[in-house]
């Protein structure tokens, strides 16, 4: 049966969604015609259109656009560590030991016909949220879907897992689909703290892996639950960043990462869920990632490729943002498969990227309620503080399971059940130190020529 709103529910809604920032953050409900606001870390000064899900860097890689290496890293490859080969399909000997595989083959539900009544909205989206939290979700939020936040095109990306099954209409446009499905639940699993401080290494890696393949779980039974409450549930639709933003998840760093209030930028974002399931939507996030990453740029300096930049953002597709080369992240990894597979290291390094601690949350606080003009004065006293505390590059010594990021990773034969020689990959040079292996990489070295470019370059752009 239909549900039961009436026209005072109605009204509320409209209301309620004006009061929380869907549409331009003015105060009222956007049209089509019109963007949403996504906080202060980024801002739409331009046409912002729907990105074509075949230009992903995922799909070009599949059409072999991004070479032989690429290809065949992620194609061709079997993890030499076995829980690499049962942490993602596309590192596996046998896709069906993967929980990722399984999970993505799984026929989609039936709606069911019974649909519950529902008078509150603002009631049941606080209700979908301690359900996501009861399956294991650590962040969720709800944004009003606009045009732009949807794939175009009649292909959904397909990340590996499996997962190709989206739903709803797929030669429906943007704009269709954004009308059948006004909301988007955005969802999160966060990264161990203590594994992920062994970036480039496999103990960072089965952090970031392990906590994915939770998510893929959370998302199906969140979906296969409003299903069952009478709703439909679509993913693989919804480009995740914007979409995050606007459901107050968290703000973009200049890592091109989303840095969330409790957990930084250790979070993986899946494919929100598209629903016409009658929701209130969040607000954007403010927690000062817009001021600190105007002057932290600790990602920007250790990024191993040069990805990030130095500089002040760039507009690109109507928006103006930080923005990260991704092609030279992406295809580093086709060169270190041997050694570990996600770099992580501007996860890292990130200040907001600490345990979830009183002292923590005390810094947050404090830089959310300081006033804008004043922040710069507190962004770089804290900065100060992690840099002290902390260290510039993190190197902590993590000792997991049998593994030991202490040790050099070497490229040979693995024999033992862990995936590893008896002693992990390597010699350790000191046994008893406390500080991990930081895998060094010679493209860190094109750092320097960079700068000596942009120093010849302002120096001849000088008037004379």
């Amino acid at each position: 049966m239909a549900p039961k709103i009436d026209e005072q529910t109605t009204t509320q809604m409209e209301e309620q969604q004006g009061q929380h920032g869907n549409g331009n953050g003015n105060g009222h409900t956007a049209s089509t015609s019109e963007y949403p606001y996504l906080g202060r870390s980024v801002r739409v000064v331009g046409s912002w259109e729907s990105v074509d899900a075949a230009t992903t860097p995922h799909e070009k890689n599949k059409r072999g656009e991004l070479g032989k290496p690429l290809f065949n890293w992620y194609f061709n490859r079997t993890s030499k560590d076995p829980l690499g080969r049962i942490a993602f399909p596309q590192s596996s000997a046998d896709r069906r030991n993967t929980l990722q595989h399984a999970v993505g083959r799984a026929p989609r539900g039936a709606v069911n016909p019974d649909r519950i009544a529902v008078t509150d909205p603002q009631v049941l989206a606080r209700h979908i949220k301690r359900v996501a939290k009861f399956f294991g979700a650590d962040v969720v939020g709800i944004a009003a879907v606009h045009p732009s936040m949807l794939f175009s095109g009649s292909r959904a990306p397909d990340d590996g897992s499996g997962s190709n099954e989206g739903g709803g209409s797929s030669n429906a446009s943007p704009a269709e689909m954004a009308k059948e499905y006004p909301f988007a639940i955005c969802l999160s699993t966060a990264w161990d703290y203590n594994m992920i401080q062994a970036h480039r290494h496999h103990v960072g890696d089965h952090a970031y892996h392990f906590s994915q393949a939770k998510l893929q779980l959370v998302y199906a039974n969140v979906a296969a639950y409003i299903r069952e409450l009478g709703y439909e549930a679509v993913q693989n639709r919804v480009q995740a960043m914007p979409a995050a933003l606007a459901a107050g998840v968290g703000e973009l760093g200049r890592n091109g990462m989303l840095i969330t209030e409790k957990f930084g930028a250790r979070i993986h974002l899946g494919d929100p869920i598209l629903t016409n399931m009658p929701l209130i939507p969040d607000q954007p996030l403010d927690i000062g990632v817009e001021d600190f990453c105007k002057i932290c740029r600790k990602c920007a300096t250790t990024c191993p490729t040069n990805s990030i930049s130095n500089e002040g953002k760039v507009v690109h597709n109507g928006v103006e943002k930080y923005k990260i080369n991704w092609e030279t992240c992406y295809r580093l990894r086709a060169y270190v498969m041997d050694f570990w597979e996600s770099c992580l290291t501007c996860v890292t390094v990130c200040p907001y990227t600490k345990p979830n601690t009183w002292w923590r949350t005390l810094a947050v606080e404090s830089l959310r309620r300081t006033p804008f003009a004043a922040r710069p004065l507190v962004v770089r006293g804290l900065k100060f503080l992690d840099d002290t505390f902390w260290g510039k590059v993190p190197r902590k010594r993590v000792r997991w399971l049998n593994y030991d990021s202490g040790i050099v990773p070497v490229k040979k034969d693995h024999t033992e059940t862990n995936g590893a020689a008896a002693n992990g990959h390597g010699e350790a040079p000191d046994p008893t130190s406390k500080v991990g292996y930081y895998y060094p990489l010679k493209e860190n070295t094109r750092r320097f020529e960079i700068m000596r470019e942009r120093a010849s370059r302002a120096k001849s752009a000088a008037p004379k």
